[in-house]
């Protein structure tokens, strides 16, 4: 059966997707997880200043395979570690504004799930530095991951997020998903996962 733990997992897979505010046409957002706070943040233009709810859907409004129901606050100021973590999955946001989103809900393969199901924060994240530098002391072994586990082909690739679920690859074109076979909510658990994750890219 389909958990609440599959539908963030989905979410954290995507980074980017359609969200749609009232009559307005869908725009295509990139967001990174605030997992301190849990929640999403991307950047949004100053006139949306008085948009108090959006429906974001990935990984777009054809065919979405998450939709999320999400409260918005519209700030012109940010956590900086926030928008660093923007700033190294995406590049610098061109938007004057930002929006700070709850989750309220989440359906995910029409499964419906309210936000006190919903895991949006890890331990993993204090972690999350260190793990990066030792995943990103072998870009071989990211390589490899990327074109045998996820079929994209990255040049450069570099390791910017692990969570419970898997790891970011940042390459040109954007972020790669390399997802772990089981969720990892320790870092034993973690570890464990990106070796059996780098011996499947190497098999």
């Amino acid at each position: 059966p389909t958990t609440p733990a599959d539908a963030v997992c989905a979410l954290r897979a995507a980074a980017e997707g359609h969200l749609t505010i009232d009559e307005q046409p869908p725009r295509r957002v990139r967001y990174v997880f605030d997992r301190r706070r849990g929640g999403l943040v991307f950047p949004m233009p100053a006139e949306a200043a008085g948009a108090g709810e959006g429906q974001l859907l990935v990984p777009d409004e054809h065919d979405p395979v998450v939709a999320a129901l999400l409260s918005l606050d519209i700030v012109t100021e940010l956590d900086g570690a926030v928008e660093i973590r923007f700033e190294i999955y995406h590049g610098r946001a061109h938007e004057a504004a930002w929006a700070i989103a709850t989750i309220e809900a989440l359906r995910y393969h029409g499964e419906p799930f309210d936000s006190e199901e919903l895991v949006l924060t890890d331990e993993i994240l204090e972690h999350e530095p260190g793990l990066c530098r030792e995943l990103n002391t072998d870009p071989e072994a990211l390589r490899a991951a990327c074109a045998n586990l996820a079929g994209a082909e990255v040049e450069e690739p570099v390791a910017v997020g692990v969570d419970p679920d898997g790891i970011d690859i940042r390459a040109r074109f954007g972020i790669v998903r390399l997802g772990f076979v089981e969720r990892a909510e320790t870092i034993e658990r973690v570890r464990e996962q990106i070796a059996a994750l780098t011996a499947r890219s190497r098999a």
